[in-house]
C-alpha cells in the first residue's frame, strides 16, 4: 500500500478508515513508522484505544472529513520500538 495518504492524514490531522483483517476501522492517526522492515502505523481507534496497525495489512484506505486537534492522552512524541519514524503529529 502507498503510505502517501496516511502520511497526508497526520499532517492534516484528518481520521482515516479502513478494513484491517477483515474489519472495519476508524482511526486518528498519529504516526508512520519502520518496525523490523515493515510499515507500522501507530493510532487512536474508537471503542479500543491506542492500536498499531501493519500497513501491508491495511485495506480499502480512505480520508474522511473528520478531523483531530489535540493528541490523545498518553500520547508521546518519538517511539524507541520503531526503527524509524517517517510522519509524526
Amino acid at each position: 500500500m502507498d503510505d502517501r495518504l496516511i502520511r497526508q492524514a497526520i499532517r492534516d490531522r484528518r481520521v482515516i478508515e479502513f478494513r484491517y483483517h477483515g474489519e472495519h476501522r476508524t482511526v486518528e492517526p498519529y504516526r508512520l513508522g519502520l518496525d523490523g522492515g515493515r510499515l507500522r502505523l501507530m493510532g487512536w481507534q474508537s471503542r479500543k484505544g491506542w492500536r498499531s496497525f501493519h500497513v501491508e495489512d491495511m485495506d480499502e484506505l480512505a480520508l474522511t472529513e473528520r478531523t483531530f486537534l489535540d493528541p490523545r492522552q498518553g500520547y508521546v512524541r518519538g517511539d524507541p520500538r520503531m526503527d524509524r519514524i517517517l510522519a509524526e503529529v
